[in-house]
């Protein structure tokens, strides 16, 4: 059995981050007691994240982004990510007056996941729990995603995606060592 949800961006109200310092619009929630979360985040002014114990972050940058983690300066180009326990502390400041990432949490509770970047959908790993339209199209099913439009899969039959250009964030398993 499968599902697919299709999220469109234009319908992802914003909201303040816990600690009310920028705005992001929720993809998927973690739910209560675990699991993942993903969202898009609008970094306008320097601002620090919220502390979220038992979790663990990736961030991909939409747009160029500067970050202080624990002190240590990370500037992450378009495409570019790091990753970074919920309890360590960090600062986030736009490169160019504003900037996007997508935030992909998870518990501390679960598998580890990643975010790999794509340019080809018929290269989206069939491990992909979700996929993100960062650039052109992504047609799932009868269904045309477009840029920040997200479908998030569920069990192991995969509905019909294809799309040969754009670029595109998929969120999986992580590479075991």
């Amino acid at each position: 059995m499968t599902s697919a949800d299709v999220i469109r961006y234009d319908d992802l109200q914003p909201a303040p981050w816990q600690n009310g310092l920028g705005v992001t619009r929720t993809i998927r929630a973690m739910p209560a007691g675990g699991g993942w979360s993903l969202s898009i985040a609008t970094i306008e002014q320097r601002a620090e994240f919220s502390l979220i114990p038992e979790t663990q972050r990736v961030q991909l940058a939409i747009d160029a982004v500067r970050l202080e983690i624990d002190g240590r300066e990370v500037v992450l180009g378009p495409g570019e990510q790091t990753r970074f326990a919920g309890t360590q502390h960090v600062v986030g400041a736009s490169v160019a007056g504003s900037s996007q990432v997508l935030n992909l949490m998870y518990s501390d509770a679960i598998p580890a996941l990643d975010v790999a970047v794509v340019r080809d959908a018929r290269e989206l790993p069939l491990d992909s729990v979700a996929v993100v339209v960062l650039d052109g199209e992504l047609i799932c099913g009868p269904l045309v995603l477009a840029r920040f439009d997200t479908v998030v899969l569920e069990g192991s039959v995969r509905p019909s995606i294809s799309g040969v250009r754009g670029l595109f964030a998929v969120v999986r398993a992580a590479a075991r060592n």
